[in-house]
């Protein structure tokens, strides 16, 4: 038996800027995985990216405080080890360090990633495993 979480989906930027602009559809799919005794995964870069954007907005910086303690959420912390696996990845991304993140563990555990930029990753992510999310009220 091991101790590592089964991370179903991956949270790039983009989903985590909507999750913190009060959209239910990120929110949605944290509650559908963690009914599965699941984890939804969220990459440290891709965390730190979105807070560094809400610069100003305490409501959406509230909002990301709550994202990472919810029960169904893992953060995906940047390791010594994992450092060089994820800068494999950096050219692929055009140098955004948050996307090659979350591609990355989007990769490494198998798992949907979602994104408000799909355009951004469908080069990097099989289609069937990007769930697109909204960026804005629609």
């Amino acid at each position: 038996m091991t101790d590592t979480p089964e991370i179903r989906a991956v949270l790039d930027r983009s989903a985590i800027q909507s999750y913190a602009h009060g959209h239910v559809h990120v929110g949605e799919v944290i509650t559908e995985v963690g009914d599965e005794r699941a984890y939804v995964g969220i990459p440290a870069t891709a965390l730190l990216d979105a807070h560094a954007r809400c610069v100003g907005d305490k409501v959406a910086r509230a909002r990301l405080d709550v994202l990472i303690h919810l029960p169904a959420t893992q953060m995906l912390d940047l390791t010594a080890e994992s450092a060089g696996p994820i800068a494999d990845t950096v050219a692929f991304t055009g140098g955004d360090l948050a996307r090659s993140h979350a591609v990355w563990a989007s990769l490494t555990h198998s798992a949907a990633y979602l994104t408000a930029e799909p355009q951004e990753s469908a080069p990097l992510i099989p289609g069937d495993r990007i769930i697109v999310v909204p960026s804005e009220d629609g």
